[in-house]
């Protein structure tokens, strides 16, 4: 028997081993077993993330370019966590737990799905752009394309410290869209909104380039 052959027979054994003999997968909040309909995160654990109820209102110094912002969550307790671990622990994998819970949660309708850009500084820092990978996962789970359309056209500060109305200011046209979005419906992904400002002129440059409707999406929401 050929060796290419053997190690494909090795492969195919090890792959049907892993379906009858399937390794328990584990919380990544508490640690906990998962049952066999819980995905990612507990049902226990899930219990404690606070549903955001109502659209996200976008009241700023400015017009008003985003048609509408929905958010998962409130951005407290064990969601917080999440998104620290992503964004400051380099956990880039939670990126695929938020997609996965956004999807579940909500029904999302676009022709595009893209993302909000970083500073050069904060990417070559972290790493990666957690909101480019949320982005890159949700387009899996819905068959949304995908794509870059925005670049920031000017460096801005962190907006961690910032208040809302400085917030306004630091971001205020930051960013261009690369191409024609002549009638389309377009979905920014951002991992969370606190005034709505970087989203908003995100929208604003995406409506320059034609857009129809700008939507955001954000996993968690900060007060």
């Amino acid at each position: 028997m050929g060796k290419g052959i053997f190690e494909k027979i090795v492969f195919l054994l090890n792959c049907l081993l892993e379906v009858i003999f399937q390794q328990p997968y584990f919380c990544i909040i508490c640690g906990r077993e998962l049952a066999y309909e819980e995905v990612y995160i507990c049902d226990g654990c899930q219990d404690s993330f606070e549903r955001v109820t109502d659209i996200v209102k976008i009241d700023g110094q400015d017009d008003i370019f985003l048609d509408e912002c929905i958010a998962l969550y409130e951005f407290k307790g064990n969601v917080r966590d999440i998104v620290h671990d992503l964004k400051y622990r380099g956990k880039k994998d939670l990126s695929n737990v938020i997609a996965y819970l956004i999807n579940k949660n909500i029904n999302l309708d676009a022709d595009l799905i893209t993302w909000v850009p970083q500073s050069k500084r904060t990417y070559r820092n972290r790493g990666y752009n957690q909101s480019e990978e949320i982005a890159k996962y949700l387009s899996y789970y819905t068959n949304i394309k995908c794509e870059e359309l925005l670049i920031r056209v000017k460096e801005t500060q962190s907006q961690v410290l910032l208040n809302g109305i400085d917030r306004w200011y630091n971001v205020w046209d930051a960013f261009s869209a690369e191409r024609n979005l002549k009638g389309l419906k377009v979905l920014i992904v951002d991992d969370v909104v606190t005034t709505g400002a970087t989203l908003n002129y995100c929208a604003k440059a995406l409506k320059q380039k034609g857009a129809y409707v700008v939507n955001a999406i954000c996993f968690a929401k900060s007060c």
